[in-house]
């Protein structure tokens, strides 16, 4: 499942309005299923991240990662390229606390979405 959001549309120069980017896959972790309960990782782990995204008047589109709650911080490979590695964080106090990766796209001509990824829970380390 992901959330799209469009933030804005906006017009490059007299050539028309410019068309946001769409995302057509992800983002999600590679190859994960959708489960009702949301998505589950060992911390420690690194999972790929998926994530499709177009835009119809062929703008270079630019990407922006993030975690929600920030804290305790996972880490991407490169928060700025559209398939980063995110490695899971230790987790948080609350056990059913879930963490969100969102990605910003947008082509730097007013056309921005915002994706989220499913729920995802941190399992502790096994020893």
């Amino acid at each position: 499942m992901f959330v799209l959001l469009a933030l804005g549309l906006g017009a490059a120069g007299c050539s028309g309005p410019n068309h946001q980017p769409v995302i057509h896959a992800g983002p999600r972790p590679l190859g994960s299923p959708y489960t009702p309960g949301g998505l589950k990782f060992e911390e420690g782990t690194v999972i790929q991240l998926q994530l499709e995204a177009t835009d119809e008047d062929n703008d270079e589109i630019f990407y922006r990662w993030s975690q929600q709650p920030a804290q305790p911080a996972g880490v991407f490979s490169d928060p700025n390229i559209a398939t980063p590695t995110w490695t899971v964080p230790p987790p948080p106090e609350d056990p059913n606390q879930p963490i969100f990766l969102l990605v910003e796209v947008q082509d730097h001509n007013g056309g921005v979405l915002l994706g989220q990824s499913p729920d995802i829970y941190v399992l502790p380390k096994q020893q």
